[in-house]
């Protein structure tokens, strides 16, 4: 690779450029072990605003929120953009693929997500937690849902045999759809033993999944869901994980070998040889990043924005903050969900969303949809201590918190006072105020 090829924003570590083998003290464990058949490369070091930078843009939260209709080639670019959307149930404010979305296109037509499901563009798979991807990843995922059969013990053969017939009869089905079992076979075979033979084959893959209208999963044949799921050819495991890793690294923008497999939940150990021959082949680089102990890589021809400007609230399960140790490395963002936390003992909130403002998190805040009233609550807004400017942060977050209020139906904001920065957020927009757009 030459120097030229680097993107911009990247800098020698000496200041200078270098035709030298770069120090094995620098490189990963792997490459050391493979640095024989390295090609004679300078390791880079970038600051970490441009790591902070390189994240945000290939995140897609440097692009502008679209302006009028937002519409299904809005959501396509979301998706080339992270790869894949986090589902989970917890819906005390929004469900988190809708706030996915919202911190990348502003208030947009809700059902749009269900459609693009609906339409079998995007079909649900066990890839990062429960999630949804492009149809045409799905086979990337052969390897893992063949393992299942070995790591898991399949439950009672003529349980299975009854579960795919009511599923081939009447799916797509949900658990509660089951007939009960005529006859039990043993003193496992219940209800729950069919929940658990629902979730074996669709962790096997012969079963796909949907979502009914109150985000039940609902059960069909795989080929029902993914039309070339029989026919075509699965890619080997090794290739998989090239791929994935790839998209991972293209996803993050930059991120360790930790970073990048848990992006796919790969077991890290499987894909250091992987990352390694990529780095060998040019496909990626190997960067030290400003105050990082490990190691960080990127794509050859990772963009590099020149300005970050960002004003959005992230979903907790947002691809920019799911890996709490890479989001304390880039933003110095020490953050955890607090919802399994008793109240008494919780530091921040219930369910509390990154503030990201201007190139980092400034804020965390509260929130809470109370449909009842159609009021977004903002049950508490505190600052971080790397925000320089509170007053600022304050300012726009009454604007963000009416954005979301549209987004989520609701009529009016209500801010009550705890946390060090509800005070200005108050003082901009009120103890109360009616959403409206801007």
């Amino acid at each position: 690779m030459s120097l030229s090829t680097l993107p911009r924003g990247i800098t020698c570590i000496v200041g200078q450029a270098s035709t030298t083998r770069p120090s094995r003290r620098l490189l990963s464990p792997w490459l050391v072990r493979r640095s024989r058949s390295l090609p004679q490369v300078t390791i880079k070091r970038i600051s970490a605003l441009t790591a902070r930078r390189i994240a945000l843009r290939a995140h897609g939260l440097t692009r502008p929120r679209p302006v009028g209709r937002v519409d299904r080639r809005h959501l396509r670019r979301v998706v080339d953009d992270i790869g894949l959307i986090q589902l989970d149930s917890v819906n005390v404010l929004d469900r988190t693929q809708h706030l996915v979305l919202f911190a990348r296109l502003g208030p947009h037509r809700r059902d749009l997500f269900r459609e693009a499901v609906d339409d079998l563009e995007l079909v649900e798979a066990w890839v990062h937690e429960a999630s949804v991807i492009p149809v045409d990843q799905h086979h990337l995922f052969h390897w893992r849902r063949s393992e299942t059969t070995q790591k898991w013990a399949a439950p009672d053969a003529d349980l299975l045999a009854d579960v795919r017939r009511q599923v081939t009869e009447r799916g797509p089905i949900s658990v509660s759809d089951l007939d009960q079992p005529r006859e039990r076979r043993g003193p496992w075979w219940g209800w729950d033993d069919s929940k658990l033979a629902l979730e074996w084959l669709f962790r096997t893959g012969e079963f796909g999944a949907t979502r009914g209208p109150n985000f039940d999963r609902r059960y069909d044949l795989i080929e029902r869901i993914v039309p070339d799921a029989a026919s075509r050819t699965p890619t080997n495991r090794p290739d998989a994980h090239r791929q994935l890793l790839t998209l991972a690294t293209q996803y993050l923008g930059i991120g360790t070998d930790k970073d990048i497999a848990d992006y796919h939940r790969l077991r890290v150990t499987d894909c250091r040889g992987h990352i390694a021959d990529l780095v060998s082949e040019g496909t990626l680089i190997e960067v030290a990043v400003e105050g990082w102990k490990e190691p960080a890589y990127m794509l050859s021809d990772t963009p590099v924005a020149r300005r970050t400007s960002i004003t959005t609230l992230v979903s907790p399960f947002d691809p920019v903050v799911w890996c709490r140790p890479r989001a304390e490395r880039l933003f110095d963002f020490h953050y955890r969900i607090e919802i399994y936390v008793p109240a008494k003992k919780r530091k921040y909130g219930y369910y509390v969303l990154p503030f990201i403002h201007r190139d980092r998190p400034r804020a965390r805040i509260d929130l809470k949809h109370d449909r009842s009233s159609r009021t977004l609550l903002c049950k508490a807004a505190w600052s971080e201590p790397t925000d320089d400017d509170p007053d600022d942060t304050a300012l726009a977050l009454v604007n963000e918190l009416s954005q979301l209020a549209i987004h989520i139906g609701a009529d009016e904001v209500q801010v009550d006072a705890r946390g060090d920065l509800s005070g200005a957020v108050r003082s901009h927009g009120g103890n109360r105020w009616p959403a409206r757009p801007t």
